[in-house]
């Protein structure tokens, strides 16, 4: 698979899911995915979620527990041929809280075939980009 391919299928599912629906990218995740939270700076919940249904579940959870959440997608960026590196602002009021969110997150992306195999996700860039082997 081309890298400029992964890059692509990457940019597509942050972009389908930026509106709120988390299913809505999902199509590019290989059923074994894993999507690993450690890197996110005070998380206390669960660190590792494994398999497409797990992580859909954990995602819908997150989106549903803000009122008008959404994301910008602020960069993607290819690290190698089987990983990308993305950015994304995102927003959001708890349903429960009213607490509002705005903030950005890191993510490194590892693909095999075509499909999202692997997603940690950062609150730090320079941690994601570190990740990826990649510097500013």
């Amino acid at each position: 698979m081309l890298m400029s391919q992964n890059l692509e299928i990457v940019r597509e599912a942050f972009l389908a899911t930026s509106g709120g629906d988390p299913a809505a990218g999902a199509a590019a995740w290989d059923p074994a995915i894993e999507w690993d939270m450690s890197g996110v700076t005070g998380w206390t919940e669960q660190r590792v979620y494994r398999g497409r249904e797990v992580v859909l579940e954990f995602l819908r959870q997150w989106a549903d527990s803000w009122r008008d959440w959404h994301f910008d997608v602020e960069e993607v960026r290819a690290a190698g041929d089987e990983q990308v590196f993305v950015a994304i602002h995102e927003w959001g009021t708890g349903v429960e809280s009213a607490a509002s969110v705005d903030q950005r997150r890191y993510f490194a992306n590892d693909l095999s075939g075509g499909r999202v195999v692997r997603v940690r996700m950062f609150s730090d860039r320079a941690d994601a980009l570190e990740a990826l082997g990649l510097t500013e």
